[in-house]
């Protein structure tokens, strides 16, 4: 630990005093490896950071070369440009009829596999509640318990997964 190459920091400015901080900022100025720091700390971030990995959320992950500051500022920029873009669409667009506001409906392939997955969770949920309740005393070969266990995972897997397109297919 003398001499690091790679730090994680998390919150690291949260209990630190002014002085503290200040000599933390210098370290980082001048450490020549990779630092990972996780903060609400805007002003600490344009400090230290030259480089930045923006969470979006649903596993869109974006990569920018800058500070936190010239990151808000370019996608104020980026706003601006995108609602000047769709003012000149809706402008250019004025006389076409488009509704934008109606929802599409499903297909007949869609309607049928909405169907199916409501046959397929409900079956999902039965078999899950009958292998809990094996689990709860039923069962006391190891073996068995190990072989539910797993097939209770899958089902808890299989589940989100047809829960999700459900719910994808009944807001359309």
């Amino acid at each position: 630990m003398s001499n690091p190459n790679f730090l994680v920091l998390d919150e690291p400015t949260n209990d630190l005093d002014i002085v503290t901080l200040q000599i933390l900022e210098e370290y980082l100025k001048s450490f020549k490896g990779c630092v990972i720091v996780v903060s609400h700390d805007r002003f600490f971030m344009d400090k230290v950071v030259d480089h930045m990995l923006v969470f979006n959320g649903q596993g869109d992950i974006r990569d920018f070369p800058g500070n936190y500051t010239q990151y808000r500022d370019w996608k104020e920029e980026k706003q601006k440009a995108e609602q000047a873009e769709s003012k000149k669409t809706a402008n250019a667009g004025a006389d076409k009829k488009v509704r934008l506001n109606e929802k599409r409906k499903l297909s007949f392939k869609e309607k049928q596999e909405l169907t199916q997955l409501e046959v397929d969770i409900e079956n999902l949920e039965n078999e899950k509640k009958q292998i809990e309740e094996a689990l709860c005393g039923l069962v006391s070969d190891p073996d068995e318990i190990t072989k539910l266990s797993k097939r209770l995972s899958e089902i808890d897997e299989e589940y989100d997964e047809k829960s999700m397109r459900w719910l994808e297919l009944s807001d359309i």
